[in-house]
């Protein structure tokens, strides 16, 4: 069945019979690479047609023929792209349908993976709300969806760790969690955060990736320390957020209210609420003011962009829609100016690139700009 399906699809691509949605199909399982079979079957079927049929003067030319199907074939083989779920009627009425293809693209929403400390993982947005996990040291409660709430029985005590807790948050994901200590935190796509399931010793320490908003629970006597590549942030009790992305030229961290110093194995900074560091490398802490709404924009649920380029915009799009970006060509000089709720179809927000007189093309999970 799925054979006498995939050598109809080639039949009619071959025929330019297809329609664009067949086409979506017909890509799509190229390349998955099962097609390739098939078309060069039909390449040598025409062939052995064409030696039976010519006469001796066209010979020359349907070897050529050949060669060039091949080569035609050979590209298009090499290509790749990602389609949507396609079902389909032909002009014929014969019903044409494939598995599902690629998910379509959506904007991203509350979903994440808890990782306890003996190794149990749970996906957050499968399981219901009520108490996940609890022994005799700490309980973990799904509040809400997008809200998942660390309960301590010994805040106070100096034994050691109950072990490390790690919640992590896929692209296009987003969770808030609280912590053993009541501080609150907000985790953007992509990103992630390690934590003891109860804050033992004199400080409370956790390890980021990607980015975080933070509102810090107050206590003098045990600072509060966030570890990211090359960096600490000590605090006492405040608001602040980092990006720390991979990807991402500088690592920022924006104090929105009271007082936090930013640290690498190099440098030291204190930072004022209103003001960003902004870390190169760790020989390079810049201080500056900071757009406190753009910053604090994906918290919000929107995306704000005041004159950033084009790879600035695209790399916070492709984590949130969890689309791939490739360019053609140069890339685009413009800056962008916008804002956007993070909750409209990914072609309303594309909408951005059309005003800029970008060229670009949406192609399953794919985006391809020039």
């Amino acid at each position: 069945m799925e054979e006498q399906f995939y050598k109809e699809l080639v039949n009619r691509y071959l025929n330019k019979q297809l329609s664009e949605k067949e086409l979506q199909v017909f890509f799509y399982l190229l390349d998955e690479g099962k097609l390739e079979k098939y078309l060069l079957e039909s390449m040598e079927n025409d062939l052995q047609e064409d030696s039976i049929e010519a006469e001796p003067s066209v010979a020359k030319f349907s070897y050529l023929k050949y060669v060039y199907r091949v080569a035609a074939v050979l590209a298009i083989i090499g290509l790749a792209f990602s389609f949507y779920f396609y079902s389909n009627k032909d002009n014929g009425g014969n019903k044409l349908t494939s598995k599902q293809l690629s998910a379509p693209v959506v904007p991203g929403g509350n979903n994440a993976i808890l990782t306890l400390s003996n190794g149990k993982q749970i996906i957050l947005n499968d399981v219901a709300n009520g108490t996940l996990e609890q022994n005799s040291s700490f309980s973990v409660e799904k509040q809400k969806d997008g809200l998942l709430v660390f309960n301590t029985k010994d805040l106070v005590s100096n034994a050691g760790s109950t072990g490390v807790n790690k919640i992590e948050t896929p692209r296009g994901g987003i969770y808030q969690v609280i912590l053993p200590d009541g501080s609150h935190v907000w985790l953007n796509s992509a990103s992630s955060i390690t934590f003891p399931a109860r804050f033992a010793g004199n400080e409370r320490k956790v390890t980021i990736k990607g980015e975080a908003y933070f509102e810090v629970a107050h206590n003098k006597k045990k600072p509060f320390k966030v570890l990211s590549d090359q960096q600490e942030i000590e605090v006492l009790g405040t608001k602040f957020n980092v990006n720390a992305y991979k990807d991402e030229l500088l690592t920022r961290t924006t104090l929105l209210e009271g007082s936090v110093k930013v640290s690498t194995t190099a440098t030291s900074q204190l930072l004022k609420p209103g003001y960003q560091a902004q870390m190169r490398n760790i020989k390079h802490l810049d201080i500056a003011r900071a757009d406190l709404e753009s910053v604090m924009a994906w918290k919000d649920g929107f995306f704000q962009f005041d004159r950033v380029d084009i790879q600035t915009l695209m790399r916070q799009l492709s984590r949130w829609y969890d689309i791939e970006v490739q360019y053609r060509g140069e890339i685009p000089k413009d800056e962008f100016v916008g804002k956007i709720k993070r909750s409209a179809d990914i072609d309303n927000v594309l909408e951005i690139l059309r005003y800029g007189n970008v060229k670009f093309q949406l192609i399953g999970r794919k985006l391809i700009i020039g």
